[in-house]
């Protein structure tokens, strides 16, 4: 393959891919022609998985290991996608991490966690990614942020804060690119029942799909449809929009964590 040609195609770049939303946005990408930088900080085999299966469905795909939260990573990140498979023409902003607790019980560090990694990790792989995205004149950035993010929910006052600059974030930056042919969106799941979930005390998890209005937890596939949509030319003219994806929202709230 010559570089010219290499650098036709359209690469996507998802991070935290190994699991959950993020391993089944990178399927439904990779089923819609595009190649996946598959990112993951630490389940390698996972990642890998990940690949075959993408591979073996004649797709093409790599893993690439990088902690977004960690200083320069997202910069090293989209460079390594550049390098092995192209420019990222599409960030699927997916990595992210969850300490729930009341405010009064959250400790600083858990708290720089969320902000490093939800927050300034999305914001570093976005920038490195969009000088390409420029060139190209097309690009779609997606954040998965989450219903917490616009509501609160008890016990997230800190996770709800980094998914909520995810909002604000998305939407400043739709104004600054859709005149180039990038959009800039974000998608805003509910209970998914991902391996997260595992962590919750299988009550509070049994109270939390109890206050859903369509009384069950959602799939991953399910978000990963709209991101696929999303990164499309079907979404040529959303930018700037807010997607929840939460099985109709709480008709009551949910226990205290």
């Amino acid at each position: 393959m010559t570089s010219s040609n290499k650098r036709q195609e359209r690469v996507a770049l998802v991070t935290g891919a190994s699991r959950g939303i993020g391993a089944a946005s990178a399927l439904r990408l990779a089923a819609q022609g595009y190649s996946i930088a598959v990112n993951f900080a630490r389940s390698k085999p996972d990642a890998e998985a990940i690949v075959k299966q993408i591979i073996a469905n004649g797709g093409r795909a790599v893993a690439i290991q990088a902690d977004v939260s960690e200083e320069g990573a997202g910069e090293d990140l989209v460079r390594e996608t550049d390098s092995r498979l192209g420019p990222p023409l599409v960030v699927v902003n997916n990595a992210g991490v969850q300490r729930s607790r009341a405010m009064i019980k959250q400790t600083p560090d858990e708290f720089d966690q969320m902000l490093d990694t939800n927050v300034r990790g999305a914001w570093s792989v976005t920038r490195a990614a969009l000088p390409h995205m420029y060139d190209a004149g097309w690009g779609r950035v997606v954040f998965i942020s989450s219903v917490l993010g616009a509501t609160g929910g008890p016990g997230d006052s800190g996770y709800g804060a980094s998914k909520g600059a995810l909002l604000a974030m998305s939407k400043s930056l739709a104004f600054e690119v859709s005149r180039r042919g990038i959009t800039s969106n974000a998608v805003l799941p509910g209970t998914i029942l991902t391996d997260i979930v595992g962590d919750v005390d299988p009550a509070v998890l049994e109270a939390n799909i109890a206050a859903i209005a369509a009384r069950r937890g959602g799939e991953p596939k399910e978000v990963a449809a709209v991101v696929a949509f999303l990164c499309s030319e079907d979404a040529s003219y959303v930018s700037g929009a807010e997607i929840a994806v939460h099985g109709g929202g709480w008709v009551t709230l949910p226990p205290s964590k």
